[in-house]
């Protein structure tokens, strides 16, 4: 970046990146090195930022799954276009995951997230990964994660899930975590496009264990 005002932001010259398993697993370090270097005690960011166009909450939380539950799920439950995707059952079936976030995810700090990870915004700047449109605030690594993971990426970027996860130490079971950590972006774009490309549907997947109270 080489100059911001107001009215005026000048960055460097991006190019398509090129997919190859050496870039996609030099995007693995960089990310991985943003993630374990930012840790925190504090869920948020000092503003309030953007997640396409509809303003990010970022009210400070030293709590991640109150954080993640509040800012970053029910948050979207008042938006027109999700309470017309989503009936009373599901709706309800959200609240009953959140109050369970503690026993389905485990407790992580903080770190400084990119937000709206998903490939097409990265890009490349003199062959090394640039990343472009975030949603900046300290949250869980896993959320960029979860993002690349559950969105369309090219095979090459199985390479970038391999090297990051051993260089983070992540767990056997991150993999099982991925869709429920997405349904943050599932209920982003139902809020705000038509059509939402299926993203209705894959809520209403991870909500459908939550439809009954847990137990019965």
């Amino acid at each position: 970046m080489h100059l911001v005002r107001p009215d005026l932001l000048v960055l460097e010259a991006l190019e398509p990146r090129t997919d190859t398993p050496a870039f996609w697993e030099r995007l693995a370090h960089d990310l991985a090195a943003l993630h374990t270097g930012t840790r925190a005690h504090r869920f948020g960011w000092h503003r309030d930022t953007w997640l396409g166009r509809m303003r990010q909450d970022n009210t400070w939380e030293e709590d991640g799954h109150r954080f993640f539950a509040e800012r970053r799920l029910l948050r979207w439950l008042h938006e027109p276009r999700v309470r017309a995707a989503l009936d009373e059952r599901d709706r309800a079936a959200l609240e009953r995951l959140c109050a369970a976030l503690p026993e389905l995810l485990p407790a992580a700090p903080a770190c400084l997230t990119h937000g709206d990870l998903w490939s097409q915004n990265v890009l490349s700047a003199h062959g090394a990964p640039a990343l472009i449109d975030p949603a900046v605030s300290y949250a869980w690594a896993e959320v960029d994660l979860s993002h690349l993971w559950s969105s369309p990426h090219p095979p090459e970027a199985a390479r970038f899930f391999d090297v990051y996860a051993e260089l983070t130490g992540l767990d056997g079971g991150w993999r099982a975590r991925m869709p429920l950590l997405h349904l943050r972006q599932n209920l982003a774009v139902v809020a705000q496009f038509e059509p939402d490309w299926g993203h209705a549907d894959q809520a209403r997947a991870v909500l459908a264990p939550f439809r009954r109270s847990r137990g019965r």
